[in-house]
């Protein structure tokens, strides 16, 4: 049950346990990366909106103790939004869906 989703400059990890959000960031001559890990024990919720037409999907989680600050400085093509937020385009619809269940049944499993 591991699962890697690369999509809008960003990815999202899942390993059963932890679940972390790296963002490309506009900053230096090459860029950087910033990430952010949480356990799944600290998820108290979890919320996907499927892309539409001309919008991203986004895949929501509500975590206990974590930052709502917003990503002021993404690479080009990357989405201010806070870290615990992944953008997605249609294509990874399967892929971010069989994550949530995924992550959901660990949830569960707590």
């Amino acid at each position: 049950m591991h699962h890697y989703i690369h999509s809008r400059r960003r990815s999202i990890t899942f390993n059963g346990r932890t679940i972390v959000i790296s963002a490309a960031l506009r900053e230096g001559t090459f860029g950087n990366n910033t990430r952010n890990s949480f356990a799944v024990s600290r998820v108290k919720g979890v919320s996907n909106v499927e892309p539409g037409v001309t919008r991203p999907g986004r895949l929501h989680f509500d975590v206990d103790g974590g930052s709502g600050a917003v990503l002021e400085n993404p690479a080009g093509g990357g989405d201010k939004i806070d870290m615990t937020t992944f953008c997605y385009n249609a294509i990874d619809r399967g892929q971010v869906r069989r994550l949530v269940a995924d992550i959901k049944a660990a949830l569960a499993a707590k």
